[in-house]
């Protein structure tokens, strides 16, 4: 899986399809060294996830939306690619979608976070991502804050 907070470039989604493909290979090695049979479904799916992007800009990689098997914002490069694009403000905005549209931007993540605050306090989903978001915000704190310079003090 590889999030971006900004939409993806065209050199980025290259760098992820070529760390797909070397890892596919590693992992073809390590079958052939051990002598163990593999098919497809043996290597891992590439989900590049990015907020925004144009129906141009996927099927610029030959990526296709599949609106009969998966919903919209969903595209999915030729077969053998193994690899698909998420593009979060094209998902519907629907409970199954919410952790996906929280990574969105503007007024897509806004409404995820309202539908987050909506939910009963009791609700696991709210639970779980509310410490999440706890969490990342205290890493955001502590990332931020200015680095004391240690040879002042002395």
């Amino acid at each position: 899986m590889e999030p971006f907070r900004n939409p993806v470039s065209v050199s980025e989604v290259c760098s992820c399809t070529a760390k797909c493909f070397n890892v596919r290979a590693e992992l073809e090695q390590q079958f052939k060294k051990e002598n163990t049979p593999w098919d497809e479904s043996a290597f891992p799916m590439l989900w590049i996830l990015t907020p925004t992007a144009s129906d141009d800009f996927s099927m610029g990689f030959g990526a296709f939306p599949d609106e009969a098997n998966w919903m919209k914002g969903m595209y999915f490069f030729p077969e053998s690619f193994r690899s698909a694009i998420v593009v979060i403000h094209q998902l519907p905005e629907i409970p199954e979608t919410l952790w996906l549209r929280m990574l969105g931007s503007l007024g897509v993540q806004q409404r995820a976070i309202a539908e987050l605050r909506n939910l009963a306090a009791d609700n696991p989903l709210r639970i779980s991502a509310l410490e999440l978001l706890y969490r990342l915000q205290s890493h955001l704190v502590v990332n931020s804050e200015p680095e004391t310079d240690v040879s002042v003090i002395s």
